[in-house]
């Protein structure tokens, strides 16, 4: 079982592995999961000795594959004549002295008892075998021992990310964290070396790099710039570092894996523990830890008719935004004479914009819902693309190319084909993928493997517990 800090330390069970000499191989896989824990015959291995984590339970596993040949007399079956109704439909009972066991092939045969000893052989070498046997060991040892459990599971800590395109700043979520520089300095201040220009650095990480609340990064010229007072200052934005704001939110500059371009990616500082519970093989144990980057493919953004796909999109862009919130959720959009090509707009603000909410009027509503697919598709991009000195002037830099005298759907921007990201999500009957596209800000979350296959977890007040969640209303945790 886990340790929980201050309230129970770590505990084990124990189990001695018997096996014949070349079986040897399936000792060392178990030990490779499970580990081991020494000579017993030795004062400090002798798990009866350390009361303080020891549960209680001892285990014994036997590898034999010779006994398959035993009858069904000899492992303790009864006749036929003296059977339950249950062994007899089973198959659990002999009429024949000489009939084997689940006739001659591999089994296994278990006896246990309330105090937590356990015996098992199993007449088999199949590794997976050896090591469900420890795991059924200690799912037993578990459910004697009481608010513990051990599961056939998998998990993964997962970060949320975001792509902000080529600008990060603007409308900024982690404005809103009372957190400051000055705080975090103060806080980490044996961990962090502060520059003379306003930011910090890692004493053991070179690449991570402690930013002010209150900035504007920026890939077109690369700078990170914030105020000191009546000050402006200036970094340099670099690929390969990571920057850290006073909430934790971090900030990359990544290139994009099918494009020419790079891009700013922003990680939450807090991450979401997802648990697969009691799953069968094959249930997606390990998949849950898996990047979706797997399943992620990019192609081209086609239009049907250019000129009218972009009269489409100006027609939107020069649209009234003032009166689309409900007048109690107007303090959702601190300036909305924003027009969405605004660099004071976001493309995460963008896209909210133009997304059904129960926050907008019922008129603004219904008017997205007339907008294509397609055309807010290419809203994002061009938004995601665009440039402050294009100005009025951007419907010229996007262009289809002329195939035998008739122009193409493929969009290009200043010549260059755009790349969106599609998600692969099942087969159809034929065998064809069903592809999806994904929103332009999206980014497969971050992931730190905390499960695979066995889980073995307890349950603790959750008071003995620290920083907790502020939103957490149960009263014991797992």
């Amino acid at each position: 079982m886990p340790e929980v800090p201050g309230t129970s330390p770590v505990k084990n069970m124990e189990i001695r592995f018997f096996a014949p000499g070349n079986l040897v191989s399936n000792l060392d896989f178990v030990e490779s999961i499970f580990g081991n824990g020494g000579n017993p015959m030795l004062p400090e291995h002798d798990a009866g000795l350390d009361i303080d984590h020891w549960t209680g339970h001892t285990g014994c596993v036997i590898l034999a594959p010779h006994l398959v040949n035993l009858s069904k007399k000899s492992l303790g079956l009864p006749n036929v004549s003296e059977a339950a109704d249950q062994q007899i439909r089973e198959g659990m009972c002999w009429s024949d002295d000489s009939e084997k066991y689940n006739d001659g092939n591999a089994f296994k045969i278990t006896a246990r008892d309330a105090s937590g000893v356990m015996v098992t052989i199993i007449a088999d070498n199949y590794y997976g075998y050896c090591k469900k046997e420890v795991k059924t060991q200690i799912g037993f040892a578990a459910n004697l021992n009481g608010l513990a459990e051990e599961e056939h599971a998998g998990g993964a800590l997962a970060f949320a990310r975001r792509s902000h395109a080529k600008e990060y700043g603007v409308h900024c979520r982690t404005r809103q964290d009372p957190r400051t520089f000055k705080q975090m300095c103060e806080q980490f201040s044996t961990q962090i070396d502060i520059q003379p220009e306003g930011y910090a650095l890692d004493r053991n990480y070179p690449d991570l790099i402690y930013v002010p609340r209150d900035i504007r990064m920026r890939i077109s010229g690369q700078t990170i710039r914030w105020k000191r007072g009546a000050e402006v200052r200036e970094i340099r934005l670099q690929p390969g570092k990571v920057y850290m704001q006073p909430s934790g939110y971090k900030i990359e500059m990544e290139k994009h894996p099918d494009a020419p371009t790079w891009r700013l990616i922003g990680t939450d500082a807090e991450g979401v523990f997802c648990h697969k519970p009691s799953t069968v093989s094959g249930g997606g144990k390990s998949k849950i830890s898996k990047s979706l980057d797997d399943a992620i493919i990019y192609g081209p953004i086609f239009v049907n008719d250019l000129e009218q796909d972009l009269d489409a999109v100006e027609e939107i862009f020069k649209h009234d935004y003032t009166r689309r919130l409900k007048p109690e959720f107007n303090n959702e959009d601190r300036d909305p004479t924003r027009q969405p090509l605004s660099p004071d707009r976001s493309l995460g603000s963008v896209i909210k914009l133009l997304t059904p909410s129960t926050s907008n009027t019922v008129e603004y509503n219904q008017w997205l819902a007339n907008i294509p697919a397609r055309i807010l598709s290419l809203i994002f991009i061009i938004k995601r693309i665009h440039q402050t000195e294009w100005g009025d002037d951007w419907r010229r830099h996007y262009t289809v190319d002329i195939i035998n005298g008739e122009p193409g759907h493929a969009l290009k921007a200043n010549n260059r084909e755009l790349v969106l990201s599609y998600l692969r999500v099942g087969l159809d009957p034929k065998g064809e993928w069903h592809t999806y596209k994904l929103r332009q800000d999206f980014i497969a979350c971050e992931k730190v493997q905390m499960e695979d296959d066995i889980t073995a977890s307890i349950v603790v007040p959750t008071a003995s517990l620290p920083n907790t969640h502020p939103n957490i209303s149960a009263t014991a945790l797992s």
